[in-house]
């Protein structure tokens, strides 16, 4: 049996590290069979998955052999004591890709960046040493200042809170003396007078303004930016950095890019501090006017838009994003409430306030020229709302939560390539195209179209029109999200049909096999599970293509969304088995873990 298949992280040595310190016969034959490709092909076979139908089922089995923790193991999610598996691989393997990443940084003392989690088991150990060391001697050793200059000119600022002693916390020493910075101190006195509008004791006060003092100074400001640049922008890239000045960008995205990027620091004394304060910067984030039903009121009572195409149009559409930060945030690194609260009821928020400012129908504008800031603002919503989208169907995807966004009103375009949006200047770009040409929703419909040679050419250079030729990795991460809430909706609502058949012919059970697998039944064949057989297919199919056409180094600079085939093995699973119907019937909206439940699924003798 494969080491992989045994639930091993292998190392691809032989015997690999895992098998020696358990005392099993290693068997890395996946590892070997690659190695083999790789010789005959030419080409690395890093980013090669083996796409046959015997390993798609091992490859499920393995996804969701610890649920959700397993599924996104490799994701760099902003990592949670919970996620075991996701914090040790972010850990252990969190800069091997960073490294051939498009963003080039210069390289520092790799000591600064130890993990800070390192398996107690000695040969555990041994292997970290060995193997991932190697890991940290990437190109993010010094963090450089994402601004150059110092503010000079500004107005002063009252000097922040001294650090006060906390019993729960003994931080160290702080240097004498750091030059202050508007920016800084307007962060660190905005979250204090929000947080102070709540009940707090003196002490708890105290306790406060020490963590906000030791987290929001200059250096560690712009430390957590460059964490966020590292860690989430490779992935959800929809926060313009090559532009981002920390003197004027609106404050709430600020502390939203601090403490999403605080999220993933090594630092005890930091990820402390940051856990403790995330909540207030949360009320502080959702407390500005972009999101106050206060706001709302009085606009409605004067006669006036919130949203009206001015120059205030663009702070409140970064507000947005601090908001849609925050949820992200607090949903995959925050306590249990803190989730809830951000999956409930601040992502309503988010959708409600989108929907306002028009993002779901946001395109460029193909036949009239525009400035590139103005290009930059729609490539930024455009990117916002997809990511958006995103989350709206991981929500469906891990909890079973209903989705907030029907598929049909979706009709941005799809984003630009991360290159070009990585550029301070895109206009720059000797291949730089306005617009894409083609909204999700039209995407999403040509994955059902009944003739595929008209809708998947073979290769993507291919310019047919109205095809799936164009479509990027990212692309293709979205739709197999949007199709698994469409597959997802529709057993939703066959359950009552199915049972009522199931119950008029006893015999005769509704099978989602294949036509040359399937019995004989009391109803027709599902006519829209044919279509979204045909649509899985389609998916699969234009995947692989862009799999072989890649370069390695291309793949190496994605984020998580080339692991998209994942969710398409999950979308397959639901239409194959007979028992998915019952099984997404039962469950409970908001449940713990969708991925563990969907388990069942998998059992052999299905």
């Amino acid at each position: 049996m494969p080491c992989t298949s045994m639930k091993l992280r292998c190392d691809g040595l032989s015997p690999c590290s895992s098998c020696q310190k358990r005392n099993l016969r290693c068997n890395n034959e996946r590892k070997q069979t690659a190695d083999n490709l790789e010789l005959v092909s030419g080409s690395a076979s890093v980013k090669r998955e083996d796409y046959g139908a015997s390993s798609d089922r091992g490859s499920i089995k393995f996804l969701l052999n610890g649920g959700t923790d397993s599924f996104t193991e490799e994701f760099l999610l902003p990592p949670r004591s919970d996620r075991a598996r996701g914090l040790e691989y972010h850990n252990q393997k969190g800069r091997q890709d960073a490294g051939q990443r498009m963003l080039n940084f210069r390289t520092g003392d790799p000591s600064d960046y130890a993990p800070a989690f390192v398996e107690s088991d000695p040969a555990s150990l041994s292997f970290f040493q060995d193997t991932f060391l190697d890991f940290f001697n990437g190109p993010f050793g010094n963090v450089n200042k994402i601004v150059g200059d110092s503010y000079a000119g500004g107005a002063n600022f009252p000097a922040m809170v001294p650090p006060i002693p906390d019993p729960g916390l003994a931080f160290a020493p702080q240097p004498t003396y750091e030059p202050e910075e508007p920016y800084a101190a307007g962060l660190y006195q905005a979250i204090l007078a929000r947080a102070w509008s709540v009940p707090l004791d003196t002490q708890a006060q105290e306790r406060l303004s020490t963590y906000l003092s030791f987290l929001l100074t200059p250096a560690r400001i712009d430390k957590f930016v460059r964490m966020y640049l590292e860690y989430w922008q490779p992935s959800c890239a929809m926060v313009h950095l090559a532009s981002l000045n920390v003197n004027t960008v609106a404050l709430p995205l600020l502390a939203a890019l601090v403490f999403m990027g605080a999220t993933y620091t090594t630092d005890e004394q930091e990820k402390h501090a940051a856990k403790q304060v995330m909540d207030f910067v949360e009320l502080y984030i959702f407390s500005s006017e972009t999101f106050s039903p206060e706001n709302e009121v009085a606009l409605a009572f004067s006669g006036r838009r919130m949203f009206d195409g001015g120059n205030n149009d663009w702070i409140q559409f970064q507000n947005l994003q601090a908001g849609f930060i925050m949820v992200i945030a607090q949903y995959w690194s925050g306590s249990p409430t803190a989730r809830n609260r951000a999956m409930e009821n601040r992502f309503s928020e988010v959708i409600k306030v989108a929907r306002r400012m028009g993002l779901p129908k946001c395109r460029h504008n193909q036949h009239q020229a525009v400035s590139e800031f103005q290009w930059i603002q729609t490539e930024s919503r455009i990117r916002t709302m997809s990511i958006i989208l995103l989350l709206d169907c991981a929500f469906s995807f891990f909890q079973n939560y209903p989705c907030r966004l029907s598929h049909l009103e979706v009709e941005c375009d799809f984003p630009c390539a991360e290159s070009l949006f990585a550029l301070e200047h895109p206009y720059s770009d000797r291949n730089f195209q306005a617009s894409r040409g083609v909204t999700i929703l039209e995407a999403f419909h040509n994955l059902f179209e009944e003739d595929p040679k008209d809708t998947m050419p073979s290769t993507p250079d291919s310019s047919a029109s109205g095809s799936m030729a164009s479509l990027t990795v990212l692309d293709m991460f979205i739709l197999i999200h949007v199709l698994y809430t469409f597959i997802n909706s529709h057993m939703s609502l066959l359950g009552p049909i199915l049972r009522k058949t199931q119950n008029s012919h006893p015999k005769h059970l509704f099978s989602f096999d294949p036509p040359e697998k399937s019995q004989s039944r009391a109803i027709p064949d599902d006519l829209m599970l044919a279509h979204i057989r045909v649509a899985l297919a389609r998916w699969r199919e234009h995947w692989m293509t862009l799999s072989n056409t890649l370069s390695s180094g291309e793949w190496a600079s994605m984020g998580f969304f080339k692991n998209g085939y994942n969710f398409w093995l999950v979308s397959q699973l639901l239409i194959t088995k007979k028992k998915s119907v019952d099984v997404v019937m039962q469950m409970e909206v908001n449940c713990e873990d969708k991925l563990q439940k969907l388990k069942v699924l998998l059992d052999e003798n299905d």
